[in-house]
């Protein structure tokens, strides 16, 4: 018999938040898979990294944000049922709408999982009123990440890099005692 968590991730933030190359990042921390090309929608891997590898089996990303996809995802209930990749660990993409994402916290628990919602500085800095509204949503918990707005492409990528350690350390230290 084994109990275990479920985590659905979802990273919020309008177009240039920095959301898929988070995503490509966590790829390369967390399984073997080093693609540096254009994902694909709504794929799993297993984890390979050292210390996650007892604890959390698989993890999915769906790359692109909800709402870049309705012409095929027809709602978000649409997505869930339809379209999402069920693991162990998810990363899910949301842009700043209130009622798309209190569907997306409603289908995740659906599931049984726990649902993050990680908030981006460069996202907050250009519409705190909409992230705000989506913070007073029902998460099981909030991640802020300081994602600063800058032009310089290397700064950029070494922040996403940060971030993404972060996110993995932060997994590590949360399933220590499992």
């Amino acid at each position: 018999m084994s109990i275990r968590s479920k985590w659905l991730i979802v990273l919020i933030g309008n177009d240039k938040t920095g959301k898929t190359t988070l995503q490509k990042k966590l790829i390369r921390l967390l399984s073997d898979d080093n693609r540096d090309i254009r994902l694909d929608c709504n794929i799993s891997f297993k984890i390979t990294h050292p210390y996650l590898i007892r604890k959390i089996r698989d993890f999915s990303v769906g790359n692109r944000s909800i709402q870049e996809k309705l012409d095929i995802y027809e709602s978000v209930p649409d997505f869930f049922k339809n379209h999402f990749e069920e693991a162990d660990l998810c990363f899910i993409s949301s842009h700043l709408n209130p009622v798309d994402t209190k569907k997306v916290i409603f289908e995740g628990r659906k599931r049984y999982y726990n649902v993050c919602g990680i908030f981006f500085s460069n996202s907050i800095d250009g519409n705190s009123k909409a992230n705000a509204a989506i913070s007073k949503q029902p998460w099981d918990e909030r991640w802020y990440a300081t994602n600063d707005l800058t032009e310089d492409e290397s700064e950029q990528d070494r922040q996403l890099q940060s971030i993404a350690e972060t996110i993995v350390q932060m997994l590590i230290e949360r399933t220590r005692s499992w």
